[in-house]
């Protein structure tokens, strides 16, 4: 897949922002596949999103708010996730390895059979609801349990 420009990448979350707000000619993003190595998502807004298999190997996506977002198969290696809204986002089988999640919010995120081998979570927050890979532990790769 040929990977997706700057100004594609911008038009997929303007008409997602507009959807977002209840506009009539916003559109959903659906980025399922897409190739979009090294992007730079520094704060975008995708909540809800259709992420599902993309490629984000070496993106940055510090405070972006993927809220409930489509991630499953994803690939996200060595992305900058720092202070990303994961909450209820699904990561099933997504590729982790060497993110970093540090100040992460992973509340309700489901990350079974996500491969988050040196990935970074330190100061990242999580809950009950969260679901990880087995014999992952959130705490010891720098998670904190919240309870509400």
């Amino acid at each position: 897949k040929v990977r997706l420009d700057y100004h594609e990448i911008q038009r997929v979350i303007d008409l997602h922002n507009r959807y977002l707000a209840g506009d009539a000619e916003g559109v959903k993003a659906d980025l399922h596949g897409e190739d979009l190595y090294s992007a730079n998502l520094v704060g975008v807004n995708l909540k809800g999103a259709n992420l599902e298999g993309v490629n984000l190997k070496r993106s940055l996506l510090c405070n972006a708010n993927l809220e409930g977002a489509n991630l499953n198969g994803a690939f996200f290696k060595h992305a900058i996730l720092e202070e990303i809204n994961l909450t209820n986002a699904t990561l099933m089988g997504a590729n982790l390895i060497g993110a970093n999640l540090g100040k992460a919010n992973l509340r309700g995120a489901d990350f079974r059979e996500a491969d988050l081998e040196d990935a970074t979570l330190r100061g990242a927050i999580y809950d009950k609801s969260t679901r990880w890979p087995s014999k992952f532990d959130p705490q010891a790769a720098g998670a904190f349990l919240v309870v509400e």
